[in-house]
């Protein structure tokens, strides 16, 4: 049960002060309005009983084949502006595009490309510094990508 509370000010009332109420009438302690035992009296349980409804207010159970839409579709409106090749195309089963894999290809063969160039005595030297420099400025890039929001 809640702490007492005075109608006027509000204030929380210790459960003694309420209990000598039944004796004879207080002042509040925050606003001094005369309390009495009447302002604090509680449903008892009798009074609670009579209250309660004579019939169960549940609803009766139903058979769920009566109560679902077996026509609706429960994505319908979701997917709006979308055509039926993007609707449907969740339903094929195939591995998607290997964009990972492509950048870092993408990477290597044009570090090597800038390495064999731009090493013109040792072409197989700067070919496998500018391979390894490709493939991890692909790599960071790539991790990069996919941390960004």
């Amino acid at each position: 049960m809640p702490p007492r509370q005075c109608p006027e000010c509000g204030r929380f009332l210790k459960n003694a002060l309420v209990e000598h109420l039944a004796e004879a009438a207080q002042p509040c302690p925050g606003c001094a309005t005369v309390l009495t035992a009447a302002m604090f009296d509680a449903p008892t349980a009798r009074d609670a009983a009579d209250t309660e409804p004579a019939v169960s207010v549940r609803p009766p159970d139903l058979e769920p084949e009566t109560v679902r839409d077996a026509d609706r579709d429960v994505l319908a409106g979701w997917d709006v502006g979308a055509t039926a090749a993007e609707v449907a195309s969740w339903r094929e089963d195939r591995a998607p595009f290997p964009v990972d894999a492509s950048v870092v290809a993408a990477g290597a063969l044009l570090g090597a490309g800038l390495g064999v160039l731009g090493d013109r005595d040792r072409r197989a030297r700067g070919g496998a510094i500018g391979l390894a420099a490709g493939v991890t400025t692909a790599v960071v890039v790539r991790r990069l990508w996919r941390l960004s929001p």
